[in-house]
Order: C-alpha cells, then structure tokens, then sequence
C-alpha cells in the first residue's frame, strides 16, 4: 500500500535507526525522507520548512522528544507525530497523551526498532476523521453556519456497527455532516466547535434525530429495522428543554423507542453531575438505549458506570488502537470488556482500521464494532447500497459442507 505523503522528517539520534526509519517510510512511498540528529535541529527545520509527518525519538541530547513537543505546541508547530523510543510501552503511551493534550495531533507511539507493518497502521490515521489533516482546516464563519442549520443543510451519515464474531450489522451511528450547496460535504470539525461555542448543541440533536427518525420509518417500510445511535453534548445535559423534546419528537415518529440510543461522552456527565444523571434516567425510562462513549478516556470512568442506567459502552479509539503491542493498555481492555459483561452492557470498540485491531479486541471479548475497516460513514443511500451488498454477499457465498454421517 502507497501512502500520499510528500515527505518525513525523522528525528533520532541513532545514525543507524534514522537510516532504517528513512528506509521503512521510503518503502512506503513517503516521498522524501529528510534526517534530524537532534530536537534542535528538528526544531530549526520544522521552522523553516514543515514536513507532512514527523517520526519522533524521545531520548537525545540537547532536546529531548517531550521537550521538542513542548516546543512544537507553544510555536503552533503543528504536524502528525509518530512518537518512537526504545523505552517500555508505558512511558511511550504518556507521552502520545501529553502531545495530544498540548494540542498536537500524535497519531500513536511505536517501539524500536520500528517495523513497517505498525507504521503503516498508524499513518493510516491520517486519512480517518481526526486523523491530522481535518483538525487543521479554518472554523467555518458563525453567519455561514446558523444559515446551514435554518436551512436544513446539516445532515445525517451513518456508519455501521457490527459484529465482531461474523460480521452482522447491528446498528449505526449517526455523524453530522454539512451538506454545502456550493463546497460539497463539509467536515464536523470545521463547524462544530462553533454550533457548541453558539449555544446550538441542542438544536443540533434534534436535527440529526428528526431525520433519523424519518430515514427509520423509510428503511422499515423496506425490511430495515435498524438501532440509531445520536450524540448528546455536554451542553444539552442542562435543565428540561431537551428531554422534552425529544419525548414528543419519539411519539410522534411512532419508531419504537428500542431502536434509538443516545450517546454520552464521560466527559459530558463528569460536568453536570445531576442533571446528566436526570436525562439519563428520564431517556431509559422513556425505553430509549444510553451508551457512554469514548470509554476509557477519563479519570472517573468506572464511577460513572455505576451512576448511570447505561445499556451499552464504546471503547475510545485511541484505546483500540493502541492495545496491541502494549501489555499495560491490554490490562486496561480487558477490565473494560470484563466489567461491561458484568454488568450486562453491550460493548463496541470505536476506530478499527487493521485487521490486528479487529482480531485484538474480539480476541477479548468484546461484542461489536465501527472503524474504516468496516466502512467509513455514508449518506442515507450509500449506507443502504452498502447494506444491500454486503447482505448478497451473504447469500451467494458457499455453506459449509454438511458433515459426514458416521459409518
């Protein structure tokens, strides 16, 4: 596999582990690899010119690789990292945190020396929602955005969750995209941010479930019958007006109320304590399913299982993707998939990308799940192509041979 990216700066110290690593991204169709044997040399560099992609050792003299991410966020240096060390896998997993907290899009740590396929795993990344490219994009103008929600060009994509034992679809997430008349689709993260800054959070969950709502009643009348999960913000978790609105939006639809789940970052509820615990109850009283999402991310985590009548967990990406070479994250999988089982809730990993993340967490135990490796998200029709394919690819393949009566 080619990857699009124009060039490479790798930061090492090692003359011999820089020229493997320029080897490695040259075989990856990087096509220019230059070298840095030092974080000031790395630093004077990336100032003059900034390369597509960094692969960052930690140890080396002068500047460390935390120093030089420290430098790099408070000069807006901001370029996807590769974090390298040949130090345990807990000291490696600190550090991508830390360069994600300063701002900085890291798109995971590997150890030395480096291999090609785990390379390869991670710069993928760069092409996933979040990944580098779009948080880079400029804010869309406060004016453009409050005109794209009056007129109805916020739409819904939806990305399939499935099984990890066989494939079976057994819901979808639905992600806002902005539909622009002119510009074509839009990323979330461009306006976003300004609907949450806007007050607007709440406007914008009712949106995406109104359309939810219809595009369910079209797929059942074809044969579909299809959990939708929607996403709540930390901001709607205030007063009566959301859950209010949503109750009157359920009956009306007459969608049964089993097939709606409303998503919860642990975030959101670690900021508003009891009124997130009121919706929440409110929403499962009301027969609706509540995930808790991004799991694995915050510091009160398994507190909140316990406050919450949750009925389903989705394990964060960067958790996912990050588990299968590093034993202590692997610890913290298998308490997250073996608590949820416990306590009855259904599990999706979120952001599987390989094939080692699938075999990885399913290996595990854990139920379903959504990532690129599945299907990225789709407008209303391509999520039902898709669903329509992958159902004749069902039906056209061989059963397996009966077995053999017994002589």
């Amino acid at each position: 596999m080619q990857l699009e990216i124009a060039d490479v700066l790798v930061v090492e110290d090692s003359a011999l582990q820089r020229q493997h690593a320029c080897q490695l991204c040259a075989g990856l169709g990087i096509g220019q690899q230059r070298q840095a044997a030092d974080g000031e040399q790395a630093l004077e560099m990336m100032r003059e010119r900034l390369p597509a992609l960094v692969l960052l050792d930690l140890e080396m003299p002068k500047l460390d690789g935390v120093q030089v991410m420290q430098q790099m966020a408070r000069e807006g240096l901001s370029v996807p990292i590769v974090v390298t060390s040949g130090k345990d896998y807990l000291l490696i997993t600190t550090v991508e945190l830390m360069g994600r907290e300063l701002g900085l899009p890291v798109l995971g740590g590997l150890k030395k020396p480096l291999h090609s396929q785990a390379l390869l795993d991670l710069l993928k990344r760069l092409r996933a929602p979040g990944g580098g490219q779009d948080g880079a994009d400029a804010l869309c103008n406060e004016q453009d955005v409050r005109l794209a929600l009056d007129q109805k060009q916020l739409i819904p994509y939806y990305q399939p969750k499935v099984t990890l034992d066989g494939g079976l679809l057994k819901g979808a997430e639905m992600l806002a995209r902005w539909r622009h008349p002119e510009l074509g689709i839009i990323p979330p993260s461009r306006f976003i941010p300004v609907i949450e800054a806007s007050g607007w959070a709440t406007e914008l969950t009712l949106c995406m479930l109104e359309q939810g709502l219809t595009q369910w009643q079209e797929w059942a009348r074809r044969g579909l019958r299809l959990p939708l999960s929607v996403n709540l913000s930390a901001l709607s978790l205030k007063g009566e007006v959301l859950i209010n609105e949503i109750e009157q939006r359920i009956r009306d639809s007459r969608v049964p109320p089993r097939y709606i789940i409303f998503e919860i970052t642990e975030t959101a509820i670690a900021d508003n304590l009891a009124e997130a615990i009121g919706i929440a109850a409110r929403l499962r009283l009301g027969g609706l399913g509540l995930s808790i999402d991004d799991f694995g991310t915050g510091f009160a985590t398994f507190q909140q299982l316990m406050r919450f009548p949750f009925t389903e967990l989705k394990i964060d990406q960067s958790l996912v993707t990050s588990v299968a070479d590093k034993p202590h994250l692997e610890a913290v999988l298998n308490s997250i998939i073996e608590l949820a089982r416990r306590l009855q809730l259904s599990t999706v990993a979120e952001g599987i990308e390989t094939n080692t993340d699938l075999d990885f967490v399913g290996h595990r135990g854990c139920l379903m799940g959504q990532g690129y490796y599945f299907a990225k998200p789709m407008a209303s029709d391509q999520f039902e192509s898709w669903v329509k394919e992958r159902m004749q690819a069902r039906k056209s393949a061989p059963e397996p041979a009966a077995p053999k009566a017994d002589d």
